[in-house]
């Protein structure tokens, strides 16, 4: 789906709501970002680009080909992080049979030895961290939930988060709810982000930009990283 197209999944009579109750204002970017990569695994995108329907009869919770085509968008923003010297930090799932609680009750295929295989958990190869970015491990969607995260953030001095990565309607929701709550400048790079079907894309990217986070196209997460990098 091209640049901005999802905003017109959403009715009209709904955005009129969001707009006549004054939902929807900016917040920016702080001075401090780090590139949040959240769950750019095997397991979620599967291991070659292909339909959705495909892919997740060998990895469930796969998103298929939607995945593929943010992975190489995350790829090319990764190089100007670098280039920006912010701090990368990576988050990925890791399910065990006995800690998965309530969750294997909605969401079965997360327990699947397809899915908790050490090649299913790894970080595609295309974007594998470099030596020295921060690894984030748990156990739901948040990356905040029962992580360090938080204090890594304020060790860091970070107060922007630049958020990339999968789903648009779990764990990007979930981590960009608690990033609001903490106070941090959630900021969503728009082609860098997807989920299994562009209905619940669409709607969490709306709702998200009304409220918590501000969805930015990458060029313009790009041009801020260059700002920083001029400084």
């Amino acid at each position: 789906m091209r640049h901005g197209k999802w905003r017109d999944l959403i009715p009209e009579e709904v955005k009129q709501v969001y707009q006549g109750a004054g939902f929807g204002g900016r917040l920016g970017f702080g001075r401090r970002p780090a590139l949040l990569v959240i769950d750019m695994q095997v397991a979620q995108i599967g291991d070659k680009p292909e339909p959705v329907l495909d892919s997740v009869r060998k990895y469930p919770l796969s998103a298929g080909e939607t995945g593929w085509t943010a992975l190489e968008e995350i790829r090319e923003l990764l190089k100007d992080a670098r280039v920006a010297r912010i701090p990368i930090i990576y988050t990925l799932i890791e399910h065990e049979p006995f800690d998965r609680g309530l969750w294997k009750s909605k969401m079965p295929p997360s327990g699947k030895p397809s899915e908790t295989a050490a090649e299913a958990r790894a970080i595609v190869k295309e974007i594998a961290p470099h030596k020295g970015d921060v690894i984030i491990r748990k156990k739901r969607s948040s990356a905040f939930f029962g992580t360090p995260l938080l204090s890594y953030l304020h060790h860091m001095e970070v107060d922007t988060l630049l958020i990339t990565g999968c789903t648009t309607g779990s764990c990007v929701r979930s981590t960009v709810l608690d990033a609001s709550q903490n106070n941090f400048y959630p900021v969503i790079v728009e082609e860098c982000v997807f989920d299994r079907s562009w209905i619940m894309h669409a709607f969490n990217l709306f709702e998200m930009d009304v409220k918590w986070a501000d969805v930015v196209p990458v060029g313009g997460v790009k041009e801020y990283l260059r700002s920083l990098s001029a400084k």
